[in-house]
């Protein structure tokens, strides 16, 4: 089965110190690879990069080696073209969601999958497909 990984457990991967934390999200991310095929798409990778510098402190260089080392090798990233965005501007108009997450929707409808792990409860407006977040 498929699974799209959104940029909250990334950012988190990336960001969080704390021991106990960061033990949580490791299993859940260690849980969803072995359960699922893994996608996601270069505008998740964008976020993932921006917000751990912006919110985080975190330097650029250092979300590029997580992103090569952590993600890409187990995280398949999807292409996004004119096809997702006819998608996307469909919800963003029905659904008012950011143009960002409307891709990420169109990326995932193109490609035949329906789960998605996210803390955005944003997603849970789309009856298309179903949002999972660490319980």
């Amino acid at each position: 089965m498929k699974i799209f990984i959104d940029a909250p457990l990334l950012i988190y991967l990336n960001t969080v110190t704390d021991p106990r934390d960061r033990y949580i999200y490791e299993n859940y991310y260690l849980e969803l690879l072995s359960k699922y095929k893994a996608y996601t798409d270069v505008l998740v990778l964008d976020e993932l990069i921006n917000v751990s510098k912006k919110k985080y402190g975190v330097p650029y260089e250092l979300s590029i080696e997580f992103i090569e080392s952590i993600v890409l090798p187990y995280i398949n990233v999807l292409e996004l073209s004119e096809e997702e965005y006819k998608y996307a501007s469909k919800l963003i108009v029905e659904y008012k969601l950011k143009p960002s997450d409307s891709l990420h929707v169109g990326a995932m409808l193109n490609n035949n999958i329906d789960l998605i792990v996210s803390e955005d409860k944003e997603y849970d407006k789309i009856r298309q497909i179903k949002r999972i977040w660490i319980h």
